[in-house]
């Protein structure tokens, strides 16, 4: 969609002086609208899609231990004495009580938990044609939000301090972008406007 942009001349000097008013007031605000322009009327509600964004990161670090309990993976190395490990392989199972708890939170849509699904489907085919039990299971040897094998929940009370970014592209997609700094990682959050409430349709990091 096009950005419409109406110059009225006798308001330029004006409009100059709010502007330079509001980059100020960013150096000390926790959000940043990357495109704050009515764009053919669209509605940009920034707030809420930046709280939408901080409380799932906050669920999510205060649910680990529940997500983590579920057994997605099996094979490896944690076998009884004398026993040969297994092959690692997909227990479907339990991706189906993964994915259970994950659409619980409410903040997902179903794209989102229909790809995060498939990326076991895909796992477990690689698991079948490359068979191993040695070492971190391919794929699955990093957290699978917040992109890294390092400790991120001490990250939890940067998430109300940090700068975020949001790029509305019309009524019903956005992008919310920001850094944490302990995890030292950049992140693009992908939003979808369903029947008027804002919900996580793509996670990713970003150079």
């Amino acid at each position: 969609m096009k950005r419409i942009i109406i110059y009225i001349p006798i308001l330029v000097l004006s409009i100059q002086s709010c502007q330079n008013k509001d980059n100020n007031q960013l150096k000390n605000s926790s959000v940043i609208k990357s495109d704050s322009i009515n764009k053919g009327g669209v509605n940009i509600d920034s707030k809420a899609q930046i709280e939408l964004v901080k409380n799932f990161m906050k669920w999510y670090i205060e649910n680990l231990d529940k997500l983590y309990k579920f057994k997605t993976i099996g094979g490896g190395e944690s076998v009884a004495e004398n026993e040969e490990p297994k092959n690692y392989f997909v227990n479907f199972s339990e991706v189906e009580k993964y994915i259970v708890a994950l659409k619980q939170s409410g903040f997902l849509t179903e794209n989102f938990l229909k790809n995060e699904k498939q990326t076991f489907i895909d796992g477990d085919k690689y698991f079948k044609e490359n068979p191993e039990n040695d070492g971190p299971p391919y794929g699955f040897d990093y957290d699978r939000f917040f992109f890294t094998q390092e400790t991120f929940e001490e990250d939890l009370p940067n998430i109300e301090k940090i700068k975020y970014v949001v790029n509305q592209k019309d009524s019903f997609n956005s992008e919310v972008k920001f850094y944490l700094p302990i995890c030292g990682i950049n992140y693009k959050y992908s939003l979808k406007n369903i029947d008027r409430k804002w919900f996580i349709d793509k996670i990713e990091s970003v150079n």
